[in-house]
């Protein structure tokens, strides 16, 4: 009698899993979208700031000793904007993406050194810059529901903007091919290969049927970003800053990676291969 509730209970289970399991990698999707996104991504602008002025920001004194400035390590993490679009095909989704990051700011003292005297203040923030080839899958499709892995591969660039408020500025010394004081903004940056590992889910909530699906599109993304780390850094746009060096030095390997979330708007057509 149990083998045979047992042999009952086991059926059912299966006949469950076999529904569940044609929705799943059917490989039979088509069709596209295009989203515009917006989410929080973390950041590592650490990785700019060491005591030491020759291999990172910190502290900047001027040549006549008058003058100090600090820049504090702005926070870690990033407001994340941009848009991706992608086509479908045989639930192969391929596409492309452009995000920009926008970090807050942390503020740092101008101080005269006679006296301990304030003259103004600094402030450090950190941006970051991506575009994007992604491939993913569509691992799940019912009535407009989508979920699927991705991954990205492209280029990007992260960096820190520095800012001081007084005419008497002063930057540390890892930027100092620039000798005009009054120039108010310095870019420190680097830009490397960039790798993305996400998993997303959008919901097309227009007109659906157990086969097709299309108009507005809302959707979530959760995934992990790399920037590769690199030595080769940069001072405004195009001088690398090993450059201002009469003798060689030895400079941090920085780039940026963190785990990101998204929120994505947008519209896109979903259905089955016929």
């Amino acid at each position: 009698m149990k083998a045979g509730k047992l042999l009952i209970i086991s059926a059912l289970l299966l006949a469950g899993l076999q529904a569940q399991a044609q929705e799943i990698f059917k490989f039979n999707s088509n069709g596209g979208g295009f989203n515009f996104f917006v989410g929080t991504q973390a950041a590592t602008p650490s990785g700019y700031f060491s005591k030491d002025k020759n291999t990172g920001l910190d502290a900047a004194v001027d040549d006549s000793l008058k003058y100090v400035a600090t820049f504090s390590v702005p926070k870690s993490s990033l407001v994340n904007v941009g848009f991706q679009g992608y086509g479908l095909f045989n639930s192969v989704m391929m596409g492309g993406e452009i995000n920009v990051g926008f970090g807050g700011q942390a503020s740092g003292t101008q101080n005269i050194i006679a006296g301990n005297k304030s003259y103004g203040t600094t402030s450090s923030q950190f941006l970051a810059s991506n575009i994007l080839y992604n491939v993913g899958l569509v691992a799940f499709r019912k009535n407009g529901f989508v979920a699927y892995p991705m991954l990205g591969l492209g280029y990007g660039a992260s960096g820190v903007l520095l800012k001081a408020s007084n005419e008497q500025r002063i930057y540390p010394e890892i930027t100092n091919v620039v000798t005009e004081r009054n120039q108010q903004n310095m870019f420190v940056w680097t830009s490397n290969l960039v790798l993305d590992f996400g998993l997303g889910a959008q919901f097309l909530a227009g007109k659906a049927t157990k086969d097709n699906a299309r108009g507005l599109s809302i959707g979530f993304r959760v995934g992990y970003n790399v920037q590769l780390a690199t030595d080769a850094i940069k001072v405004q746009w195009l001088k690398n800053a090993k450059d201002s060096y009469k003798t060689p030095v030895t400079l941090p390997s920085v780039g940026t990676s963190g785990f990101y979330a998204k929120l994505l708007i947008g519209f896109g057509r979903i259905g089955e291969n016929r």
